[in-house]
């Protein structure tokens, strides 16, 4: 067996561990947030305006919110905007005044709380939340370098190599942002769990699903980061050998 065939099967086994471990996680938390999402707050107030009260109690006066409608939701989510100073809601987690959207909504008020407090580096979670399927294109680019060398008259060569770094330069610039991002999100989620917890709003067996859902969001964020590494020790070992295959034969 070759030493590429074997570096092969070892980064692609990883890969698979890592999404087999990333399904299994997805899967707990969605079942927490079922749980979470079925406890209902006793509050007269809709979710919306609920965050509203919870962002003018830490001083954010300035923040706006807006609810997003059912298709721009498939789009926008719940997110916050830097530039905008803007908290944007998920049709569903503003309907319902639940736990589990009050987990939901706690991340971007810690957030928000970050940018008014000065914080750097948030833009890293925006690029992640919008961009974050750049790797994606590598393969795509590939292709195109091989057609592009077809068309050249050559096999695989020059222009595979080329189209290939551009891929692997957006992989690394992602990886970059995820590692920035990863350190911004991981605060802001221990921000929100504490405005959260302060209000005593909930029991013992809430309050522990609670810190469970938050640690497994902890854990996907890291676990898509780690995929992200891997994807891109692959590509620079193609590239690699690529490159030797291409001089090898000039």
């Amino acid at each position: 067996m070759s030493v590429e065939l074997i570096i092969t099967l070892v980064i692609v086994g990883i890969l698979a561990l890592a999404f087999l471990y990333a399904s299994g996680v997805r899967w707990y938390a969605s079942r927490i947030l079922i749980w979470l999402d079925l406890k209902k707050l006793e509050l007269n107030l809709p979710m919306e305006q609920y965050v509203r009260t919870l962002l003018d109690e830490q001083g954010l006066v300035d923040v706006e919110i807006k609810k997003a409608g059912f298709f721009s939701s498939l789009f926008i989510g719940n997110t916050y905007s830097v530039k905008k100073k803007r908290i944007n809601l998920h049709w569903f987690t503003a309907r319902r005044t639940s736990i589990g959207n009050l987990a939901r909504a706690g991340r971007l008020i810690g957030l928000a709380k970050m940018h008014a407090e000065g914080a750097k580096n948030l833009r890293a979670v925006e690029f992640t939340r919008w961009f974050g399927w750049l790797p994606i294109l590598f393969i795509p680019l590939i292709i195109i370098g091989l057609i592009v060398d077809l068309i050249a008259g050559e096999s695989v060569g020059l222009y595979t190599l080329i189209f290939a770094g551009v891929g692997l330069v957006l992989v690394l610039f992602t990886l970059i942002m995820s590692f920035v991002a990863l350190k911004s999100n991981f605060k802001a989620y221990d921000i929100g769990r504490e405005i959260i917890l302060n209000m005593q709003i909930l029991g013992e067996k809430e309050t522990k699903k609670f810190n469970s859902l938050i640690k497994t969001w902890k854990q996907l964020d890291v676990i898509n980061v780690i995929i992200i590494t891997f994807e891109l020790i692959y590509f620079v070992f193609k590239i690699i050998l690529s490159s030797i295959k291409l001089f090898g034969r000039r």
